[in-house]
């Protein structure tokens, strides 16, 4: 035999030795682990009493067993952690309970019950209508805080316990309070999981509803025409270029034409899923051609995670095709009311609300039904208003291109208006009436003012609080016509104005003229009005939007809604000098911050 094989013979018979050891090794070591576990049993199984971690069953009195292997928390709970105290008449000593860790008869030997948390949610009867709102920490960040009731002010020691123990008689103040106040709580508190608010809005509308041939959309597939037709045209003119060797260029064509197919298929994809949404549901879809005065209601909902002065939608850059409730501020439903039911409906609303009020928003140029509705419910929610939210949609085209037929459509729609605005003053029983009109919005409501100030008397107040932003209208009309009007209607009027709102130097250079909203050497400042300058905080690209966008303007409307606060009683406005008189400017340090003052009543 060679030496190789020698060698290879004697590994192998040391290798079958060391698997020979190993086994016996692992088999002896199971053998043992079986004899513990079957220890272990017999110690389980066997008498209690002989047992040395077992419970004593002996009476209270007796010496409990120490043992310094088990640690404090496994204990049994026993009286000597309990100090007796006298009895309400002082004969028998009764033990105090424990909150946190329950209570049990001394005389029994049954398990205590684990371990739960009392929940001090305050009683739903007490409590104001600001508790059945989101919590806390979902609420608007401009909600004023509120005092507690006196009856939660109370420590929650003083409460009766949710289980009264056996030995143990409630105080005699206690004895009248049921279980039953303290469900109602924690229903309302389960109704509020929702991850988003749905607030209903009012309007009127002289828009003509859009209607489908069989109430069947198209097929979903021809939203995406649009963005293959994109693309296809791309391809082709790439392919034209590298004819003539442009391959950069040709490539540059390829990405443009695909991010702009992801972004007219994104915007297709999205309008489907919305009509097919009111279709599902029986919803009346305005257009944007003229039609005939109605009213009705809408739901609109509002993401808990929504932050102040955003209209949350559907967006490219976070990959989202379709409208989600739990993320953006969406439109839910829509639906038309006759006029009675209306009204009974926004009376009912006006009453519910602390200060029987209402708020009316007329938007501007390029908006359609659907922008009206979300943004007002949007402001509603950002102003934490508690009155009944209204809006007025005129038919505006929606469209970029749409000025000249906008325009038109604001004028035609003034007698509308004035009818709408007039049956909400006769027919709501609000109170007080805000209003806010923006941008092209205030050529409809001037026209409206005229007329209403010729069928009302004299000085007749149907307005509390009218807020003008951007107003797109002549300046000179606004000044001889508009304005004695308004002020006439109004108990105070408040026109903000910017700089930096590219959407007015437009219409200045389309219409010739100086618009109401403009600021610098044409700034309007009038008896009655008070004019105040957003320019210093309004950093948006277009610096138009800013009564939505921009917290601090919001804030400041809060003020004049809420608490009717003047000028000079608001500390983010400072005032300016001009020939045409005083007027006032945001503070720069102020921007974007929440400046609201705590809630009282109105000063005007």
């Amino acid at each position: 035999m060679s030496d190789n094989a020698k060698h290879a013979t004697k590994s192998l018979s040391f290798s079958r030795c060391l698997e020979t050891v190993s086994l016996s090794l692992f088999l002896l070591a199971i053998v043992l682990g079986c004899a513990q576990d079957k220890g272990e049993q017999e110690v389980a199984s066997g008498d209690p009493n002989d047992a040395p971690y077992a419970e004593s069953a002996a009476p209270v009195d007796a010496a409990p067993v120490n043992d310094p292997v088990q640690p404090p928390q496994q204990r049994p709970f026993s009286m000597e952690i309990v100090e007796p105290q006298l009895g309400p008449e002082g004969n028998a000593p009764q033990a105090e309970p424990d909150v946190r860790y329950g209570y049990s008869d001394p005389s029994e030997t049954a398990p205590l019950p684990k371990y739960t948390p009392r929940n001090l949610s305050p009683s739903a009867s007490g409590s104001s209508p600001n508790l059945q709102r989101s919590p806390a920490s979902d609420m608007s960040p401009y909600s004023q805080p509120k005092s507690l009731p006196s009856q939660m002010q109370q420590p929650q020691a003083m409460e009766a316990p949710l289980e009264q123990p056996r030995m143990m008689q409630a105080p005699a103040e206690m004895q009248p309070m049921t279980a039953e106040p303290e469900l109602a709580p924690f229903q309302e508190e389960a109704a509020s999981d929702d991850p988003f608010d749905v607030v209903e809005v009012f309007y009127g509308t002289d828009r003509a509803p859009m209607v489908w041939p069989g109430s069947v959309l198209p097929h979903k597939f021809h939203a995406l025409l649009p963005a293959v037709t994109c693309v296809i045209l791309g391809i082709a003119v790439a392919l034209l270029l590298t004819k003539f060797k442009q391959y950069i260029i040709a490539g540059l064509t390829v990405v443009v034409a695909v991010s702009g197919a992801v972004v007219v298929g994104q915007e297709g994809w999205v309008q489907y899923h919305k009509y097919d949404r009111f279709l599902s549901n029986d919803s009346v879809v305005y257009g944007k051609e003229q039609g005939d005065l109605e009213l009705g209601t809408c739901k609109v909902s509002i993401p808990k995670s929504h932050q102040a002065g955003q209209l949350e939608s559907p967006s490219v850059v976070h990959w989202e095709f379709e409208e989600k409730p739990e993320d953006h501020v969406m439109l839910m439903e829509v639906k038309s009311k006759k006029e009675q039911e209306f009204f009974d409906m926004l009376k009912l609303r006006v009453e519910e609300s602390p200060n029987r009020d209402l708020l009316i928003f007329i938007h501007g140029y390029n908006v359609t039904f659907e922008d009206a509705a979300r943004r007002t419910a949007q402001i509603t929610h950002d102003l934490d208003f508690k009155g009944a939210p209204v809006f007025f949609s005129w038919p505006s085209q929606g469209e970029l291109l749409g000025y000249v037929t906008d325009r038109g459509n604001s004028f035609w729609t003034a007698s509308h208006l004035k009818e709408f605005l007039l049956k909400v003053h006769q027919h709501s029983g609000a109170q007080s009436v805000h209003l806010i009109a923006h941008s092209m919005g205030n050529r409809a409501f001037g026209a409206a003012v005229e007329s209403l100030a010729q069928d009302l008397q004299q000085n007749q107040k149907i307005f509390n609080e009218v807020i003008l932003a951007a107003p797109d209208v002549d300046a000179r009309v606004f000044k001889e016509k508009i304005a004695p009007n308004l002020t006439g209607l109004a108990h105070h009027v408040t026109l903000y104005a910017s700089q930096n709102d590219v959407a007015l130097m437009a219409s200045r250079a389309v219409n010739g003229y100086p618009r109401a909203g403009d600021v610098g050497a044409n700034i309007l400042v009038l008896n009655g009005i008070d004019t105040i300058d957003v320019t210093k905080i309004d950093t948006s690209l277009m610096g138009h939007a800013y009564y939505g966008d921009n917290t601090t303007v919001i804030s400041d409307i809060y003020e004049l809604m809420q608490n009717a606060r003047m000028p000079t009683q608001r500390q983010w406005l400072r005032d300016i000098s001009s020939p045409g008189g005083m007027y006032w400017y945001f503070d720069p340090q102020y921007n974007n911050a929440v400046t609201r003052t705590p809630a009282s009543p109105p000063l005007r």
